[in-house]
């Protein structure tokens, strides 16, 4: 029995032997440390410090840190000139700027650490691919007039809309941008976009606060108002670069991943939309109209993200004083809608025109433009809508 026992003890320790020597063989060559902060303003004038930590200096033979964007586009290449068999910890300073020493937007960023080991060796260590993407939703939420507060666990790409509930979304506040972990208070005017309505004042307003979490080690550049995140990359005219559909999980650890974490952040944004009224006959400008009198409504999408859209289904919605009224199901644009309010049982009046443009990946254009209906009410008396 005793030789038994010592035998499992000793089959054990080989076990665990064997255990340790595949985890120290499966270390990484380096690695990236954790960030007091992991937000900076380079416009400011600041910079961020990235740590490294080689965990082999003697077989280091090069070491530089890729600054990229959320859709993997290379902004810097950071170089250590000074490498020592003796040192474990560099620390690589970003200012903030691209290759062409412009201040990148504000947006979210990950370094990614590429050595070269003295067999000449590439490695990379990258978090994006193994983190990010854990959908986070179940954090305190406060709404107050003319404020949104939350409060996050780790850095997050947030969605915060608002519109009527079983009616039409009215506004995006925040469209999936990247915010750091801890206390955000979204301030706002509690109106739409168009500043035609007090949504806040409805009491049938509703909330969307949405959001997943960022690649472990991403960094937020914020205070740079001269470019838009969509306005840098459409500048560069870069392609939009489209994880498949193996390359796609629904879940990590246990946790739900949002799909939109797959999706270029230009293909994630509320698409641009352009909304006419125009009179059916005279294909004008209408702000007022009689109550049979035809309108066209014309809906545009800005170039590029009718480019976006096409990749998928969308669908144009019409609602008037947030009531559902028609829809295209299978979106196009241009995309003209010919109806009479009077046909519509509308009455004489101020009137709220709203078009949401949905995409099937939950992006939502809208507009909203008041109009009236004048004349006799009586004239519609007896139409059939």
């Amino acid at each position: 029995m005793k030789d038994i026992y010592f035998t499992f003890l000793r089959i054990a320790a080989t076990m665990l032997t064997l255990l340790l020597s595949s985890y120290a063989a499966a270390a990484p060559v380096a690695a990236i440390g954790d960030y007091p902060s992991d937000s900076f303003a380079p416009a400011r004038g600041e910079s961020f410090s990235i740590p490294v930590r080689v965990n082999d200096p003697a077989k280091l033979k090069t070491l530089k840190v890729e600054i990229r964007s959320s859709d993997d586009d290379l902004m810097r290449t950071l170089r250590l000139a000074d490498i020592s068999p003796e040192t474990t910890d560099y620390v690589v300073k970003w200012d903030g700027r691209d290759d062409a020493n412009n201040i990148v937007p504000d947006e979210a960023y990950s370094p990614v650490v590429i050595v070269t080991i003295q067999s000449d060796e590439i490695v990379t260590i990258a978090a994006q691919g193994s983190s990010g993407g854990e959908e986070s939703y179940d954090f305190e939420k406060i709404i107050r007039p003319g404020v949104i507060e939350y409060s996050l666990p780790a850095a997050s790409r947030m969605l915060v809309r608002s519109g009527i509930k079983n009616g039409p979304m009215l506004r995006t506040l925040i469209d999936w941008e990247p915010r750091t972990a801890g206390f955000h208070a979204e301030r706002w005017n509690g109106r739409d976009k168009d500043d035609v309505i007090a949504i806040e004042q409805n009491p049938g307003v509703g909330y969307l606060i949405v959001g997943y979490e960022l690649p472990h080690h991403s960094i937020i550049t914020h205070g740079n108002n001269s470019e838009s995140y969509r306005e840098y990359r459409e500048r560069h005219n870069w392609p939009l670069k489209q994880a498949g559909i193996e390359q796609r999980a629904l879940e990590r650890n246990g946790r739900v991943l949002r799909q939109e974490a797959y999706q270029p952040v230009l293909q994630q944004k509320s698409p641009r939309i352009d909304v006419s009224l125009l009179s059916a006959g005279t294909r004008q400008p209408v702000q007022h109209v009689k109550a049979l009198e035809e309108m066209l409504t014309e809906v545009k999408l800005h170039s590029l993200d009718e480019i976006y859209l096409d990749q998928e289904r969308y669908e144009i919605s019409f609602f008037v004083d947030h009531a559902f009224i028609a829809e295209e199901e299978q979106g196009y644009v241009p995309f003209t809608w010919r109806w009479s309010p009077g046909r519509l049982g509308i009455k004489p009046g101020e009137h709220l025109l709203t078009v949401n443009v949905s995409g099937y990946n939950g992006q939502v254009g809208v507009r909203n433009i008041r109009f009236s209906v004048v004349g006799d009410g009586d004239e519609i008396a007896g139409v059939d809508p």
